[in-house]
Parts: C-alpha cells; sequence; structure tokens
C-alpha cells in the first residue's frame, strides 16, 4: 500500500536566523498610525519603486498583469506572506498556518518579521476548506486588490475564478511544485513593485546559505535521502525526490542527494515529487544519512518498529535524523527567504550531529 505525500518545532529563534531576518525586514520604519495591523488596514515599511507598474508576470496557468501597486494584499501561502513582509509590506489577508504555526496561524519566523513591522499582527483566515477546496466567499469577502498563490495547486477552472475577484499570481511550475525560492520571490516582488528589493533579498538569502555550506565542510561528501514515517498497512517507504523543496534544500547547505535517489525519481512519475520504494527493497537505495519528517515521535517509533524498516541499513547504523517539529519541517518545505534563515539555525547543528554519529 503506497500514499500520497502532503506537505508538512517552534524553537527559540537562532541568533543568526534574528540577524538576517532583522536586515530583511527593516526596509523602511514601522507605520505609526492608529490602525496600524488592521485587518483592514494595509501596513507598509517601503514604497513601490518607479516604473514598477504595471507590470506582466508569466506563469503556469497564463499570465497576469497588475495595473497599479495593490494596497489590499492577500496571500494564500506562507511563502508569499514571508517575502511581502521581507520587501515590507504586512499583507491585509494572510493564510492561517494549521500546520507547524502557532494558536494564531503564524510560523515562527513569519511572526518574528510581522512583529518588526506593525504593533498587532492581522486576522489569520482559512482560505482552504478541509477538503482542500478554495472557499471562494471568505476571498471575496476580503476584498484584494491582488491574490498571492505561487504555492498552491488549484485548476485552471478556479484561477479563472479567483481572476475575477482580483489579478491572482498561481504557481509557476506544477501544482504545489514551484521551480525555486528564488522564482519566487523575484515573481512577488514584481507583483508589489518591489523587484529591485526582491534581488536583493535572494542575493542576501543566497548568502546566508553558502556562508553556512562554507562554514561545515563536514556536510562535503555525505549522500542523504529525505523521506518520511511509515503508516500502518503501507508496504512502501515513501522518498522525495531531488527537485523536492526539501531536498533542495537540504543539498543547498551542503550535502549531495543520494545517487539511489536520483535513479528511483527518473524511474517515477514525471509529475510526482517522490516515489515509493518496497520495504523488501530497502537495501537498494543507499545513503549515508536519513531525513525523515513526522507529526509527532509516536509516528516515528511505529515505523522503527517495521521489522523491514529498522533493518534498512542507514536505520540500523543509526543515521536517521527524524524531525518532528512540525515548523522546523515547515521551514524545509514551505521555503522562503525568511524561512530558511530560521530553518538553518535550527537544523544545521543536527545535521552534524548525525553526520558525526559512530
Amino acid at each position: 500500500m503506497s500514499r500520497t505525500l502532503t506537505a508538512t518545532p517552534f524553537r527559540k529563534r537562532g541568533l543568526a536566523a534574528f540577524a538576517l531576518i532583522a536586515v530583511l525586514a527593516v526596509s523602511g520604519c514601522s507605520q505609526g498610525s492608529s490602525d496600524a495591523g488592521s485587518a483592514n488596514a494595509t501596513a507598509t515599511a517601503s514604497q513601490a519603486e518607479d516604473g514598477a507598474f504595471p507590470v506582466t508576470i508569466k506563469h503556469a496557468l497564463g499570465e497576469t498583469t497588475i495595473k497599479e501597486e495593490p494596497k489590499r494584499v492577500l496571500v494564500m501561502d506562507s511563502e508569499s506572506a514571508d517575502t511581502a513582509l521581507a520587501l515590507g509590506v504586512v499583507p491585509t489577508s494572510i493564510s492561517k498556518q494549521t500546520w507547524g504555526g502557532d494558536e494564531q496561524g503564524y510560523f515562527p519566523w513569519t511572526r518574528q518579521a510581522m512583529d518588526k513591522l506593525v504593533d498587532e499582527t492581522p486576522e489569520t483566515k482559512q482560505f482552504y476548506s478541509e477538503s482542500g477546496d478554495l472557499n471562494f466567499e471568505v476571498i471575496l469577502d476580503e476584498a484584494p486588490d491582488i491574490i498571492l498563490a505561487p504555492y498552491s495547486g488549484f485548476s485552471q477552472e478556479d484561477y479563472a475564478r479567483l481572476s475575477e475577484i482580483a489579478p491572482t499570481l498561481p504557481y509557476d511550475n506544477k501544482p504545489w511544485q514551484p521551480s525555486s525560492w528564488q522564482q519566487m520571490t523575484t515573481s512577488i516582488g514584481q507583483a508589489l513593485g518591489r523587484p529591485a528589493r526582491a534581488a536583493e533579498l535572494v542575493t542576501q538569502t543566497e548568502a546566508a546559505v553558502e556562508k553556512v555550506k562554507a562554514g561545515h565542510p563536514e556536510f562535503e561528501g555525505v549522500s542523504f535521502l529525505y523521506g518520511t514515517y511509515l503508516r500502518e498497512g503501507e508496504t512502501e517507504a515513501a522518498v522525495y525526490g531531488p527537485a523536492d523543496p526539501r531536498v533542495k534544500f537540504i543539498s543547498d547547505i551542503g550535502l549531495t542527494v543520494a545517487p539511489d535517489v536520483v535513479a528511483g525519481a527518473a524511474k517515477a512519475d514525471a509529475d510526482s515529487f517522490s516515489f515509493g520504494v518496497s520495504l523488501e527493497k530497502l537495501d537498494t537505495v543507499d545513503a549515508d544519512i536519513f531525513i525523515g519528517w513526522a507529526s509527532e515521535q509516536s509516528e516515528v517509533d511505529y515505523s522503527l518498529k517495521n521489522p523491514l524498516f529498522s533493518k534498512w541499513s542507514v536505520i540500523a547504523g543509526g543515521k536517521d535524523l527524524w524531525l518532528t517539529d512540525k515548523a522546523l519541517s515547515s521551514a524545509t518545505q514551505r521555503v522562503s527567504v525568511l524561512g530558511i534563515p530560521w530553518g538553518m539555525d535550527v537544523l544545521v547543528p543536527q545535521l552534524t550531529d548525525t553526520i558525526g554519529k559512530s
């Protein structure tokens, strides 16, 4: 039995993440009006750049034209919220993150940046139903000037309906598979009239990643695979391919995607970001370390009790790192200019410990 993989701790913020977020978010002074942070007003700490509008942005579902600077910004994913905040724009409508977010639905790095711009954080919204359908009435009630959803998977029909509400920026590549966080940042910067600032964010964040990579020579030559826990009755282990954001996150900081993972992904469905490996054939997939996510420790414990899974050489050798902190798992998947430094701050020491295990 196999399954379709879906999107996936709240720790004290690290000094490196805090410092970079401060640089990214403070591009201007905080709004001082009495309605700062109100869900009915957009707070901005920066101005749109001269000549930024009108702008037309191409994407997987066509192209979107924004004629003038949007004042009411609705973001349907955390990446859009993070990028807007890093650009100095506080969205009026923000999607609630129910997996890994705090009680209000904010990731820790998002809240850090938000707190630097406004005194009161906007109320988060549920733009998707529990079944994954779009809540068009909720979106319409927000009266947005623009809808940002580069990390999404809605249909052409849904895109057309959203576009009737406001200019909409959907995914640029495949459903739930953005081409890169750099491209998302660039597109959102164009949509919000801050393309030059977006380019600066990309450069600064890439430099932070390179600094971590250079500072951890122990990562060089270490092969890894990124997977997930087993559910009851499953006969396959799920492994993410090289194009998945989680895998890119780890490889960008210096580790190497295991050759068997590259080969397995090449044989899988071209539209899939993961592939399954029969538990009886796990010995055909070799890696120096295994990274896996789970919602809680009990799911890890269940997986490790499986006799076939536990005998897998990388698991039997104790070279497994389990991410049970939902916020950390989210930072490696919902990759953004704010989530990257936070995620590196928390994850890198854990990777170093795992690699160093004898």
